[in-house]
């Protein structure tokens, strides 16, 4: 289906294609059929040619008298139809039959044969009624018996069979081609409609997590190419924007720590001591924030390339970092989870969490559950908590929570900050909430990408 992919029309120009194309296929089928089912192709024995000389054999023979009707039978007979004839129901050679004359499909018939009270048997070598006789089946014959006016039997044997199917199957035998046509074109027309629309799905879902991803097929109607067009340019520019964001903030980085540079060494030709180191401690410290204020807005900026990892291994490597450190940190046994993302950011977010709970929440307890479309982690401690006003407010950047939450005891506000871009990356959520009866819980939230959920 290939063609479908580049054809250039619109939604609706493809369901006109597709529709047309569902009859020729049917159409063909059914000639197929006919070309190659022999005999099955044929008109229905009620419709046949065939009918049409068995009643007039049977106006004549019914004509005739009693006496002379075996011998014209015999003459009349030629392969591979075989005419005989009989005086009663008894010595027919078939066996008791239920197939008597049906009006639905014999109405005609009995109008041309033009006598009252007709009965028609009619049987083929699969009917139940040869093997309830006992029957062997090299015996068994395609036949039509037609009682006459005196209750004689006139009878046409094959042992082929020259017509085709019923009415009735013929008519099902039509609409099964009909479904099979209609059903393959709308499964090919679904796919050739649906794949660019799942690539959309699948490039704008890893783009929303920051991943980098390239410039998607622009194929399908021409209302999903233009989609498409529209969703890489927006792409691209996005792109270059973030790159160029990245671009400006390594220049800064490289212009400001030159000149701090500067700054430490004429620090040393301060004579004054107290004044030297008060002035040394002033550019150490502006010069970590500046390197933390560039990783937190690189973090924000830059993309990742996500890559599946497991995720209950990460957070034991994490939790075996802070036992190596003393720290004893609670946690349950974790079954494998492969999730698809940055496995060194979610290390930071991760490490930074456990490390505000163990500074200021005294120890730290992790839980890990995974629902239908979610994984949650949650970080949990034993510390005064925070308060409730302060629980939105914290995640700013440079935003300290309570005074001992300095840069002297480990940061300058900007963890929490950093820790949320990361699950953001992710299209996740982080939020904090107080624990009872103390302590405070932050819940990481990570969405179970669908593409990427098998």
């Amino acid at each position: 289906m290939r063609w479908n992919s580049q054809f250039p029309g619109n939604i609706n120009a493809w369901f006109v294609i597709h529709v047309i194309a569902a009859i020729l296929i049917a159409l063909v089928m059914n000639l197929v059929f006919i070309w190659s089912a022999g005999t099955l192709s044929q008109p229905p024995l009620e419709r046949s040619d065939q009918i049409v000389m068995v009643a007039g054999i049977t106006k004549v023979i019914n004509q005739l008298p009693p006496d002379q009707r075996r011998q014209i039978a015999n003459k009349i007979s030629e392969e591979p139809v075989m005419v005989s004839w009989f005086p009663d129901r008894t010595s027919l050679p078939l066996p008791p039959t239920p197939n008597d004359y049906d009006p639905l499909y014999w109405g005609n018939f009995a109008n041309i044969l033009g006598y009252p009270n007709i009965k028609l048997l009619l049987i083929d070598p699969a009917d139940s009624a040869w093997q309830q006789a006992d029957i062997p089946i090299e015996k068994r014959l395609y036949a039509l018996a037609i009682r006459l006016e005196d209750h004689s039997w006139l009878m046409f044997n094959s042992t082929e069979r020259l017509w085709g199917l019923s009415f009735p199957y013929r008519i099902l035998l039509y609409i099964t081609f009909f479904l099979v046509s209609t059903f393959l074109v709308s499964w090919f027309f679904g796919l050739s409609v649906s794949r660019p629309i799942r690539l959309f799905a699948r490039a704008a879902e890893q783009f929303s997590i920051g991943a980098r991803t390239q410039p998607i097929e622009e194929h399908g109607p021409s209302e999903i190419r233009t989609a498409l067009s529209i969703f890489n340019s927006m792409q691209t520019r996005i792109q270059r924007l973030i790159d160029s964001r990245i671009e400006m903030l390594t220049s800064i980085s490289h212009d400001l720590r030159t000149p701090l540079t500067r700054l430490k060494l004429r620090s040393e030709f301060i004579t004054n001591e107290m004044q030297k180191k008060k002035f040394s401690a002033d550019v150490c410290e502006l010069q970590s924030m500046v390197e933390a204020c560039l990783d937190h807005f690189q973090l924000e900026s830059k993309s990742v390339e996500m890559t599946p990892f497991d995720l209950s291994e990460l957070l034991y490597t994490v939790i075996d970092n802070f036992s190596d450190m003393g720290h004893d940190i609670k946690h349950q046994h974790y079954k494998k989870i492969t999730y698809y993302g940055h496995p060194d950011s979610l290390k930071r977010a991760l490490t930074n969490l456990i490390d505000n709970a163990i500074k200021y929440g005294y120890d730290a307890e992790i839980t890990l559950s995974i629902t239908q479309s979610l994984i949650i982690i949650a970080v949990m401690d034993n510390g005064p908590g925070v308060p409730s006003s302060q629980l939105l407010r914290i995640f700013d950047p440079f935003y300290r929570g309570e005074p001992s939450r300095n840069h002297k005891t480990g940061g300058y506000g900007l963890g929490l900050a950093a820790s949320r871009s990361i699950i953001h990356m992710h299209a996740g959520e982080l939020t904090l909430e107080n624990r009872q009866p103390q302590g405070l819980i932050a819940k990481i939230t990570l969405p179970i990408l669908k593409s990427y959920s098998s």
